[in-house]
């Protein structure tokens, strides 16, 4: 069998390499060293040695079919839906374009609110608190202003008579970079402040800008003039660092939150700080409610008998309207 499989393989060697003479002179010399008989059982081998590689091909052609069908079929299963999954990118790129046609529109924003505050530190009174946002969003500018005042008078304590009106400008140059002037008044009686008043300008940086959440750092400089009671009136220059947050919680609810530093340029152990943190939650399509914590700290309150605290604390609740 071994000597029929070789003389097949020399067979099919020549039949490739030259197939007009591969039964010819090759088999002959074959034929001539081995005799008649190994000539006839040569022939019979090689035909049979055909049929089998034939067979084998055959096999294996059909067993490659079969692998190729399965992977079709893998691959199918896999990604059964891939036209959707192809039109998914142009639906998004529609939606988007769609938030950023809206977002780039210009509207005015202005909400009223009235509600009762305790106030902590400088006073321990409760009172009621007005409240005022102002806002108008363009397609590169964005301008805020916000009005909280309270007064209150009791016979055993000091009137409580304080509020703050800030206004911010905004005007964009990039998508994560925008200029800003702002102006920051404010007033409180038991704390020695007559009135203070703040501008400044700068610059900011948008590190998160998305539909759900914005936060904006904020750097600049800013005077600061205060009318004190019974002290002489001072002007300062003060470095000026802020953080602005908005998170929309959900369609009804958001979270707003800041933060204001303000430092002196020559004793930065002399600064003030502001801090803001406001829930709102819409009750109807005109009226929401609105819970308020807000703190003011002055490292150097002006000097008084009795000391003034350094910190106050202002805790509020207000049912808000919706003018625009």
């Amino acid at each position: 069998m071994r000597k029929a499989f070789r003389i097949a393989l020399i067979a099919l060697f020549a039949w490739v390499a030259h197939p007009e003479e591969a039964f010819g002179g090759d088999i002959a010399i074959i034929a001539k060293e081995t005799g008649s008989t190994a000539a006839e059982e040569q022939g019979s081998s090689r035909e049979a040695g055909q049929r089998a590689l034939l067979d084998s091909l055959s096999a294996a052609a059909d067993s490659l079919a079969r692998t190729a069908d399965s992977l079709k079929a893998l691959v199918d299963s896999l990604y059964p839906t891939e036209s959707a999954e192809v039109k998914a990118p142009s639906e998004e790129t529609d939606a988007q374009k769609a938030a950023d046609e809206e977002e780039g529109k210009s509207f005015w924003e202005a909400i009223f609110g009235l509600g009762l505050t305790m106030n902590r530190g400088n006073s321990r009174q409760s009172s009621l608190v007005s409240d005022l946002e102002v806002s108008r969003t363009g397609e590169k500018t964005r301008f805020i202003h916000q009005t909280t005042v309270t007064k209150t008078s009791s016979e055993d304590e000091e009137d409580v008579s304080k509020g703050s009106f800030n206004s911010k400008y905004e005007l964009s140059q990039t998508k994560r970079f925008f200029y800003f002037t702002s102006l920051d008044l404010d007033y409180n009686r038991l704390a020695g402040i007559d009135f203070r008043v703040a501008p400044g300008l700068g610059v900011g940086i948008s590190a998160v800008a998305s539909s759900r959440c914005r936060l904006n750092f904020n750097f600049g400089a800013n005077s600061v003039t205060q009318y004190l009671r019974d002290r002489p009136n001072s002007t300062n220059g003060h470095y000026l660092g802020s953080q602005d947050l908005r998170i929309t919680l959900s369609s009804r609810t958001r979270l707003d939150q800041s933060l204001t530093y303000k430092p002196r340029f020559d004793k930065t152990e002399d600064y003030l700080l502001d801090l803001s943190v406001s829930l709102t939650s819409n009750l109807t399509s005109s009226f929401d409610l609105k819970v308020n914590l807000e703190s003011s700290y002055n490292s150097r309150p002006p000097r008084r008998d009795p000391p003034i605290r350094r910190q106050d604390w202002m805790f509020y609740t207000a049912i808000a309207y919706s003018i625009w």
